[in-house]
C-alpha cells in the first residue's frame, strides 16, 4: 500500500484528488486533523533530500561491490 499526502489547496492538487477519488483501487480520506509534519511523522516520512541521499549512497555502494 502506498500513501500520498498532498499539502496543498492549488489547483493542480485539487484536480488530482478528484481524480483519485474516480479510481477504483485508490481511497481518499479527508483529514485536517493532523498537519502535514504530524502526518509524515506517523508514516516515518523523509524529507526528498534525505531520500536522494540514500538513494546514491545505495547506488554507489552496489556498484562498488561488483
Amino acid at each position: 500500500m502506498t500513501t500520498v499526502y498532498i499539502d496543498s489547496a492549488g489547483v493542480q492538487a485539487t484536480n488530482f484528488v478528484e481524480y483519485a477519488r474516480t479510481l477504483p483501487f485508490a481511497t481518499v480520506v479527508d483529514e485536517k486533523k493532523k498537519s502535514f509534519e504530524e502526518a509524515c511523522a506517523e508514516c516515518n516520512g523523509r524529507p526528498a533530500s534525505e531520500f536522494f541521499d540514500e538513494l546514491r549512497y545505495q547506488i554507489k555502494e552496489h556498484f562498488k561491490n561488483a
